[in-house]
């Protein structure tokens, strides 16, 4: 039996197929883990347990919880499953979806770190409503929240990477994202610790930094000898504190394709 009605806290029947999606899922995979054995359940006994949905605009269900399930009813073949309607504003979907996900082992830092976002730039949860939201500290959620800062590319890369978030961290020491790309492919390649990372981390970023500025001062050191007139006003000034002095001397200067030739004589007494 199939129906659309919306029942309050009973248990209904939906269209499997559509349901809503969770707009508020962190979790770039959240069926990730391998659903034989809950498809093979489905399939023989049906959904045991209903999932959890919103209704939308007075006509649409939205999914709450029971990411798997769903999925698996749907890849069982079934047309329908078994669940109950909650009412929840979108501040609170958001709080309860990221709550559920938190529990679950397999949760990316990288995932935990969106998810946070979303509660505290998305619908402005304080650091400490968080905290207890997900009884985590109010110290992981502020170093989580950094990642968050990094480039989309960077965290794609830590993520098929593998890189352990307490090495992670040490990206967040630069801004250079072409940098974090390079440390990130050095610890993955060598499957460094994190103290090892940490050094390896130092050594980039103090290398990088002493390149970008010798790079800066030899700019500077060739744009200024690129202008000849700084050195025959000198040549100039030289020449006429000696003649002041009572040495005679005069210079000449011959410019032969991009070479010039600067001849200065003086005459001993």
């Amino acid at each position: 039996m199939t129906t659309n009605i919306y029942k309050g806290n009973e248990v209904i029947y939906l269209p499997a197929d559509k349901i809503l999606p969770n707009p508020y899922q962190s979790r770039s995979n959240p069926c990730r883990d391998n659903l034989n054995e809950l498809v093979a359940s489905v399939k023989r006994y049906g959904v045991l347990q209903p999932i959890s949905v919103r209704l939308i605009n007075n006509r649409l269900y939205e999914l709450v919880f029971g990411e798997r399930r769903l999925r698996a009813t749907k890849l069982a073949g079934l047309e329908s499953i078994p669940a109950i309607v909650i009412e929840l504003s979108d501040r609170d979907a958001a709080a309860v979806t990221m709550s559920e996900n938190i529990q679950r082992s397999d949760l990316h830092y990288l995932e935990e770190a969106e998810g946070i976002r979303i509660l505290y730039e998305g619908f402005k949860y304080s650091i400490n409503e968080i905290s207890h939201i997900l009884s985590i500290s109010e110290e992981r959620i502020k170093e989580l929240l950094r990642f968050c800062s990094l480039s989309s590319d960077v965290r794609a890369l830590l993520s098929e990477k593998a890189v352990p978030m307490e090495s992670a961290a040490l990206l967040l020491r630069t801004d250079d994202s072409a940098l974090q790309r390079d440390i990130i492919d050095k610890i993955s390649r060598s499957g460094l610790s994190r103290e090892k990372a940490e050094i390896l981390v130092n050594s980039a970023i103090r290398t990088h930094r002493i390149a970008g500025n010798t790079e800066k001062i030899n700019s500077g050191i060739k744009k200024y000898f690129s202008d000849i007139r700084l050195f025959t006003n000198t040549i100039k000034q030289a020449v006429g504190l000696m003649n002041e002095s009572g040495m005679e001397t005069a210079y000449e200067m011959e410019k032969n394709n991009n070479e010039y030739l600067i001849n200065i004589k003086v005459k001993i007494q």
